[in-house]
């Protein structure tokens, strides 16, 4: 017995979006990656029914994946020279076993077609693994270089990566993203971190660090703010601008300026205090 059980909310254009990023690799617009990232939550509830029981995706991914391949790939990170560069290069040697892995332990089929789900989804979780540790990583070794005063998880160590935030900054918690897409998934909507550090697309297309605040941090770095629209957001930059999300004020400020506010206010004697 073999079959892979969907859950009821996974539609035909969510099977047409994966098969996209299945066959068509990641040239999607941002409208489409919305639509990637709601397919692969989605299939978080699928599993896959044999004679042994039942395998929920994240199970196999795990399995087959991340428990073979993450922490070589982030000793790796930590040791290069490059991290984007060495990183790039690991994810794309992992990516290319993922299916023949997959296809050994009978779990990517060619006569059964909805096994490429299980494919896809083993491909876009190590992206979004990937991808996210790459900047992880870069943003540790930039608030050191910089000077900044900072307390960081080693991501070495598989019980640090679970820890739910990233960075301690003046008592804050924060938390690194990719891209803005964590404002528009559910699962982030309570948005429970004081600060998180993202990339948006700026002005030609370029893409910039920046920092998204709730009003405590703001308030402790101080400074003056403009009410904006996100999709403004770019245009407001480098000056400071305030969003409203889910009915959360949110400040948010370039990157560098951040930093250069941050070791201001941490060379005042009075700081909050760390942890």
């Amino acid at each position: 017995m073999f079959q892979v059980l969907l859950p009821a909310e996974f539609r035909e254009e969510h099977w047409r979006i994966t098969q996209d990023f299945l066959h068509h690799g990641y040239q999607f617009g941002r409208a489409e990656w919305r639509e990637v990232i709601v397919a692969f939550d989605l299939l978080k509830n699928a599993v896959v029914l044999t004679e042994h029981g039942m395998r929920p995706f994240p199970v196999i991914y795990r399995q087959y994946v991340e428990d073979l391949y993450a922490d070589a790939f982030i000793a790796a990170l930590y040791a290069a020279e490059q991290v984007s560069r060495e990183g790039l290069r690991r994810w794309a040697d992992v990516a290319r076993t993922i299916q023949p892995g997959l296809a050994k332990v009978g779990l990517a089929r060619p006569t059964v077609p909805a096994t490429s789900l299980i494919v896809a989804y083993c491909l876009y979780w190590w992206r979004v693994f990937t991808l996210g540790y790459m900047l992880e990583v870069e943003i540790q070794r930039d608030l050191a270089a910089s000077g900044v005063q900072f307390q960081a998880h080693d991501l070495r160590h598989r019980e640090e990566r679970l820890s739910p935030y990233d960075v301690l900054v003046l008592g804050f918690r924060g938390d690194i993203k990719t891209s803005l897409y964590f404002l528009q998934a559910a699962r982030t909507r309570t948005l429970p971190h004081d600060f998180y550090i993202t990339r948006i697309h700026g002005k030609q297309r370029t893409r910039t660090l920046v920092v998204f605040m709730q009003t405590e941090m703001w308030e402790t770095i101080d400074g003056d703010t403009l009410l904006v629209l996100l999709e403004h957001l770019a245009d407001t930059l480098p000056q400071a601008a305030r969003i409203v999300h889910e009915g959360h004020q949110l400040t948010v400020i370039d990157y560098e300026t951040w930093k250069t506010k941050v070791k201001s206010r941490q060379s005042q004697p009075r700081e909050r205090k760390e942890g």
